[in-house]
């Protein structure tokens, strides 16, 4: 062979190879507008389209069909529906096309044709991802639960000429929301028919049972208080705070609070102004006498043998019971308070009768032949001052009682507890100072001629809080 021929082979080959590398090349730069052959999508061939006919395809393939799937959810008569358009359930076809459009892309244009042609021999396939707004499931669910549930009853008790009377429990019901949230996720999925749930319920026992208020059935015990029916303030305070504590009914292991039982106290509950005592004076206050509510509220807890767990005594002696056995409340600050330590609910019984409020506590006979005995002894007695002030309006003589003064004291009160007349319990149940209560007397400076009689005026204020 000629010498000449020895170099245009090669040169010629060279020439060749360069063109169809060239070729090759060129067909790489004008599929960049289409996906490379041998990716497909969930199994579909996509390969070669553009982004807008492997969508179109994709679209149709897998998500049509998921558009009008529901879910359809039973409870006895009701049934409520959530759609997949709702949910916004749907195969994510634009992230899976976007990613076969952009696979092998990356890099200079040689890498390029390299992995072009790599995908006729190692096709790859690209998996939807199911999508879904589970956001709007917690709407869906607060509406379901809005048709379902239903607030249990209590029992109810009330006292009759004829004894008790009690009206029956009734259960009610809770959709257990995070148990149907999860079943509703658990059926949100691209693949099978129409998906069937049952509403998860539970049932809702009332706090106050009718076999529970069917005990109450002996008087346990009573106290009794009494009150000056001319003071009328007073008095229609007294009536109105016994109408909230009358039939208040208290669960084993429950604690009785003054303070929420009668709640606020305002004039449009009929409270009215009446003497209270505030820094160890008498003053007017609106809803005085309702501290001698709680104190008969107050001896009946203790002789039904309950644990007092709050209770405070008044800054001066009061009237209606002896030393150590008041108990005062204040807005919601100072309160009352005792506990059921009994096995099965009590009930409070409050009646005004004329100028006494008496209160008595109901429950079952769960102490036969136990009594229980309040008494309190007199520490130390404190003298009070009174305070003499002239008063030029007042003839000469005369004298007013603005405040009867009332002497202050220490005292110490017991509880004694008896099993069949032996005693079997002995506690100081408090230890209390009342302070003195200066009183207070106008005393008349002005002359009179002698043709003119005097009187002496001895008004006296005796309204007690």
């Amino acid at each position: 062979m000629k010498k000449g021929f020895k170099i245009i082979i090669p040169v010629l080959l060279l020439m060749i190879i360069s063109a169809v590398f060239g070729i090759i090349l060129s067909d790489t730069v004008s599929a960049q507008e289409r996906i490379y052959e041998g990716i497909s999508v969930n199994g579909v061939n996509v390969g070669g389209m553009t982004k807008e006919e492997a969508k179109k395809v994709i679209e149709e393939k897998f998500n049509k069909e998921i558009k009008n799937k529901k879910i359809n959810i039973y409870y006895e008569n009701n049934k409520f529906v959530i759609d997949y358009k709702t949910l916004k359930a749907h195969y994510d076809v634009d992230k899976a096309v976007d990613e076969a459009f952009k696979y092998g892309k990356d890099g200079n244009i040689i890498e390029k044709t390299i992995k072009r042609y790599k995908l006729k021999n190692d096709n790859y396939d690209i998996k939807l991802q199911f999508v879904a707004d589970t956001s709007v499931i917690s709407k869906e669910i607060k509406t379901i639960s809005k048709k379902i549930n239903t607030d249990p009853i209590d029992a109810k008790i009330t006292l009759t000429t004829s004894g008790f009377k009690v009206t029956p429990d009734k259960n009610g019901k809770k959709v257990d929301e995070k148990k149907l949230e999860d079943l509703i996720k658990a059926s949100i999925k691209p693949t099978g028919g129409q998906e069937n749930i049952n509403v998860p319920v539970n049932i809702v026992e009332a706090n106050i049972k009718a076999e529970m208020l069917s005990k109450i059935d002996t008087k346990i015990s009573s106290f009794t208080t009494k009150f000056n029916l001319g003071d009328v303030n007073r008095s229609g305070n007294i009536k109105v705070a016994s109408s909230y504590v009358n039939g208040a009914v208290v669960m084993p292991g429950e604690v009785f609070s003054m303070n929420k039982t009668l709640g606020p106290r305002s004039e449009a509950k009929g409270y009215k102004e009446a003497p209270v005592i505030i820094n160890g004076t008498h003053v007017p206050g609106l809803a005085g006498g309702i501290c001698q509510v709680t104190t008969t509220v107050y001896n009946a807890a203790l002789l039904a043998n309950f644990p007092i767990l709050e209770r405070r005594p008044h800054q001066l002696r009061v009237g209606y019971v002896p030393a150590g056995r008041d108990a005062t409340i204040s807005g919601d600050v100072i309160d009352m308070k005792f506990k059921n330590t009994n096995k099965y609910p009590i009930y409070i019984k409050s009646t005004v009768n004329g100028g006494s409020i008496t209160v008595t506590i109901y429950g079952a006979n769960e102490h036969p032949g136990q009594t229980v005995q309040i008494t309190s002894e007199i520490l130390e007695k404190i003298p009070a001052e009174t305070e003499y002030v002239n008063d030029p309006t007042l003839v000469k003589g005369q004298t007013i009682v603005e405040e009867k003064p009332t002497d202050g004291m220490k005292s110490i009160t017991y509880r004694k507890v008896y099993q069949n007349g032996k005693l079997v319990k002995s506690e100081i149940i408090s230890k209390d100072y009342y302070k003195p209560g200066k009183g207070k007397v106008r005393v008349g400076t002005k002359e009179v001629s002698n043709s003119q009689d005097v009187q002496t005026n001895s008004q006296i204020n005796n309204s007690t809080p």
